[in-house]
């Protein structure tokens, strides 16, 4: 459902798709969107209104929680009034973390990054690329040289390595 929202905004010829994207995203330095429409018709993957809700509701609240299902919602599936946090602490500090961020990545900001990374018991390898934004990560025309290129390389350095996760 969220991705014919999406597609149905996009289908409007006075709206740039491109800008809404940016909306969201943050600019992007490398995107090429003159192919939106392809890009468009594999990402993003089918995802629900629900998820599209939860990506508001932590944008909006400025928090890594569980879905919010008002305070009758939550006392019965959390037995609390508030959805709780991710608790990132629980990612066994074994378990081998790449990530990749951007100086102009306004849906995981830099400062995001930093409060996750400070919450991981491990310390993950990390890219950064301060001229990128989200969907650089994935759909920048320079994206094999930047990003896949060591992304490929940690992966497999993890050859062969067990965690215990």
């Amino acid at each position: 459902m969220g991705v014919q929202i999406l597609d149905s905004l996009c289908d409007d010829e006075h709206l740039d798709c491109n800008d809404l994207l940016s909306s969201i995203t943050g600019q992007n330095c490398c995107f090429n969107s003159s192919r939106i429409d392809y890009y468009l018709e594999y990402e993003p993957h089918p995802s629900s209104t629900k998820n599209l809700r939860h990506l508001f509701q932590m944008i909006r609240k400025g928090s890594f929680a569980k879905y919010d299902y008002g305070w009758w919602g939550n006392l019965r599936r959390y037995g609390q009034l508030r959805p709780p946090s991710f608790d990132l602490s629980s990612i066994p500090e074994s378990l081998p973390i790449w990530m990749g961020y951007g100086g102009l990545d306004a849906l995981a900001d830099v400062t995001d990054v930093e409060r996750t990374i400070k919450e991981l018991r491990s310390t993950p390898e990390l890219l950064y690329i301060g001229g990128y934004g989200h969907i650089d990560f994935i759909m920048s025309v320079k994206a094999k040289e930047d990003v896949y290129v060591d992304l490929m390389r940690f992966l497999r350095a993890q050859q062969g390595m067990h965690s215990s996760y």
